[in-house]
């Protein structure tokens, strides 16, 4: 996965979710500030994006892997909750807003992905969406972009008690798994298409 950049209580971290492990290293010394054991051998994938809000650190998985929830306290962390029933998110990040978080759990080769939202400290889920699928989150104010692996992409408001879309369209017949993103109203995607997928952008906003 990508790696994230935080500074915690005046310390860089620079962390890493890698084959086995999550990895927190200083970016300027490269000396490894906390590492803790994330991932399993096996036909296995460690995709999703640790997230840092306040001081905790969320990290998921698949694959019996599931998720992590940790404070981090200077140079190491307390957990506070782990395990495979919350989320367990095969490549997609969750997107944190006041105290919850919001991602798709389950996999994309299962057809089993639900949308979830659950309380952050806790992992307490609030509500779940069945028949969701697997699909990848961005965060805009108070609602949410979803685009899922079949080309749908959807607008939602950001809420703890109940899912409430709001609007919806069918944006490519092809799957759509890479990351897209979100600039100046305009939103990038790219499908798996034939000769290596398209790159597409739609303006969705003036």
């Amino acid at each position: 996965s990508s790696p994230t950049l935080a500074t915690i209580q005046g310390r860089s971290h620079a962390i890493f979710v890698t084959r086995m492990n999550t990895i927190s290293v200083d970016p300027e010394s490269g000396n490894v500030r906390f590492r803790f054991p994330f991932g399993d051998r096996g036909a296995t994938v460690n995709g999703a994006t640790p997230l840092v809000f306040d001081d905790f650190l969320f990290v998921s998985s698949s694959y019996g892997v599931g998720a992590n929830l940790s404070q981090i306290k200077g140079d190491g962390l307390k957990e506070l909750w782990a395990n495979d029933d919350v989320m367990s998110s095969q490549y997609s990040t969750c997107v944190y807003r006041d105290g919850f978080l919001y991602g798709t759990h389950g996999r994309e080769d299962y057809k089993n992905g639900v949308l979830r939202c659950f309380e952050a400290q806790t992992g307490s889920v609030k509500w779940t969406v069945p028949g969701f699928g697997v699909a990848h989150l961005i965060l805009v104010g108070d609602q949410l972009l979803l685009l899922d692996v079949e080309g749908k992409l959807r607008l939602a408001d950001v809420s703890s008690t109940a899912y409430r879309e709001l609007a919806s369209a069918s944006i490519s017949d092809s799957t759509t798994r890479a990351l897209p993103a979100l600039s100046n109203g305009k939103f990038y995607f790219r499908d798996n298409g034939s000769a290596g997928g398209k790159l597409i952008c739609l303006q969705l906003a003036e």
